[in-house]
């Protein structure tokens, strides 16, 4: 049997992939897996110190080109957005024209899973192709383990073990600090009070608890002389006289006379806001993987979402499932059990 007909079989076994050039692919990026997914760019960069780094996404733009440009600089050269190269079954067409011009690499490594999908990927020209789509089926080399992580972030790091490198260097991870954005968190937030997060919004609203039980939480804990602070985002905008209506002491540090402050144009600036928390409840969004790089002690709620798979990438987490108590909704969790989650997280002066 010939050393290609192995190499599937036993890819981890065959050698070190020797890759001058390297396209990643996403479908597309929304800020929170830019969070999720840095971890994975590290561990690359990490077992390929040399190579050309390029993160292609197919629909909409990445994080990794606008906001946290200078954060991932070090793991990846190029960023592509907005390719469009799998989008429609058509593209699969051998009469369709190659993705990126026919461009070529070493190795290809797919985060798509839809099979189509990722064969329409496998269509850029390539010598190596690595995907974990049907469990690794249309992947040039396979990983050691068959079983599929839980979390999202750990499927990432199956797709480097099917390439089968190891480190060649052990670089510092990702670091989202930034020391402007701590000066004016520490403005909005100053010293001499205990401040818990509150992230009522997300993405798809079908993630939400209800707004009324964030209300209600924002009331409890200013009864204990816990300061509440609002995280809303762009996508929140209506929320805002809302929110400062139903609990006109609570702060909205992002937002002024209705328009949100340009600072926060940047998630560093929510990350910075993170480490000036005592803890945060937050919905299944992106705030809560920001709040994470951050380390903030977290109570994330989750509905129809899987909570092992996406859960923030803290040591200090609550996780709540809608599941728990009989239902996909996440307005089946009750506020009792929120409280009682903020609490075993022992934070000093909130419990």
């Amino acid at each position: 049997m010939s050393l290609p007909v192995l190499s599937p079989l036993f890819g981890w076994l065959v050698g070190d992939v020797k890759a001058r050039t390297i396209l990643v692919h996403g479908r597309d990026q929304p800020v929170g897996d830019g969070f999720l997914q840095a971890g994975f760019f590290h561990a690359l960069r990490c077992r390929f110190p040399k190579s050309h780094i390029t993160f292609a996404v197919s629909k909409g733009g990445s994080p990794y080109d606008g906001s946290l440009r200078a954060v991932m600089a070090p793991f990846i050269d190029e960023v592509l957005s907005d390719q469009g190269f799998c989008m429609e079954p058509r593209q699969l067409s051998p009469l369709a024209s190659r993705p990126l011009g026919g461009r070529q690499f070493d190795l290809v490594i797919d985060l798509e899973k839809k099979f189509w999908r990722s064969l329409a990927v496998k269509r850029v020209r390539h010598r190596i192709f690595i995907s974990a789509s049907r469990h690794f089926l249309f992947s040039d080399r396979w990983p050691r383990q068959w079983k599929n992580p839980a979390h999202l972030s750990d499927q990432y790091m199956l797709l480097l073990d099917a390439i089968g490198m190891p480190k060649h260097l052990d670089l510092p991870a990702p670091d989202f600090h930034d020391s402007k954005c701590d000066d004016f968190a520490r403005r909005l937030l100053p010293d001499g009070k205990v401040y818990v997060g509150l992230a009522p919004g997300a993405g798809d609203r079908g993630k939400c608890w209800p707004l009324d039980r964030y209300y209600a939480l924002s009331r409890l804990l200013l009864s204990r002389n816990v300061q509440p602070v609002y995280l809303l985002g762009p996508q929140e905008k209506d929320w805002v006289q809302l929110v400062a209506d139903a609990v006109p002491d609570a702060l909205i540090p992002a937002w002024k006379d209705g328009r949100m402050l340009p600072e926060f144009t940047c998630p560093l600036q929510t990350v910075a806001l993170g480490h000036r928390l005592a803890a945060a409840v937050t919905n299944d969004c992106g705030i809560a993987h920001m709040l994470a790089a951050a380390q903030t002690p977290l109570v994330t709620l989750f509905g129809y979402t899987n909570a092992i798979k996406y859960a923030p990438l803290t040591p200090h987490l609550k996780t709540i499932t809608a599941q728990d108590y009989g239902s996909k909704s996440v307005s089946a969790i009750p506020l009792d059990a929120v409280v009682a989650a903020l609490d075993d997280l022992h934070v000093p002066g909130i419990s």
